[in-house]
């Protein structure tokens, strides 16, 4: 059986799962390195630096094809330009700039996405691996940034479209949400855990988290739970 597209190597390309085990790496600096440096460093700033940190590791490790890379390059370039622009231009200009910056990036990770699951995907025909279940994790983290970075663009388009409850201290009293407590709100809502410290207002923000609690349940209830049921057969037909 021919490999498929995105699973063919190139040059001295890693092998699938050490290319995930790295962008899994990659957002594990994320996710731990923001919440960390939130106190030395503007929010805004560590996080901005983070998913550009993000894009390239991703791009570096996810995309193989030529015709992938292209259309990568291209999102993620943009994206990481929008974001310099944002910082350069600063005033008026830069929430537009980040607006686009970071719906960019969201694309970029969205396609990123899309060619992990499209490799999991014709690679189910063989006998699964390490491969996919890296391939699922990973996929399902990426999730949880895609939506924090429309998150960021909604509240940058529409400053107060989130409110943060009093509680969590001197974040609630600020004019610019912190990007912490969107990303934090992001994998909540996927999780469906909804603590309600972080409410959505505006109709776009509403909208939004219902549909990343959707897409993650099927995510979780469709493919995870395929690829196991998949695995269990496949163990079944061994033994018989």
């Amino acid at each position: 059986m021919a490999t498929p597209p995105d699973m063919q190597p190139r040059g001295r390309r890693l092998p699938y799962r050490l290319r995930m085990v790295l962008v899994l790496v990659a957002w594990l600096l994320f996710a731990v390195a923001q919440p960390l440096a939130s106190d030395v460093v503007a929010g805004r700033g560590v996080f901005d630096v983070l998913v550009s940190l993000l894009i390239a590791a991703v791009w570096l490790q996810v995309f193989a094809d030529k015709e992938h890379l292209s259309i990568a390059l291209l999102l993620g370039g943009l994206a990481l330009l929008g974001i310099v622009l944002s910082h350069v231009l600063g005033g008026s200009s830069g929430p537009p700039c980040l607006v686009v910056a970071y719906i960019l990036a969201a694309g970029f990770y969205a396609f990123a996405l899309y060619g992990m699951l499209r490799a999991l995907l014709v690679n189910q025909l063989n006998p699964l691996s390490g491969d996919a279940v890296f391939g699922a994790v990973c996929g399902y983290l990426l999730l949880g940034i895609i939506w924090s970075l429309l998150y960021c663009a909604v509240e940058a388009a529409t400053p107060g479209s989130f409110h943060v409850a009093p509680t969590t201290g001197a974040a609630a009293q600020s004019a610019e949400l912190n990007r912490l407590d969107l990303t934090y709100y992001s994998y909540v809502t996927l999780a469906t855990v909804g603590y309600g410290d972080v409410t959505p207002i505006t109709h776009v923000a509403r909208t939004l988290a219902w549909t990343e609690a959707i897409v993650g349940q099927f995510y979780l209830a469709v493919l995870v739970a395929g690829l196991v049921g998949y695995r269990v057969a496949q163990a079944t037909t061994r033994s018989s």
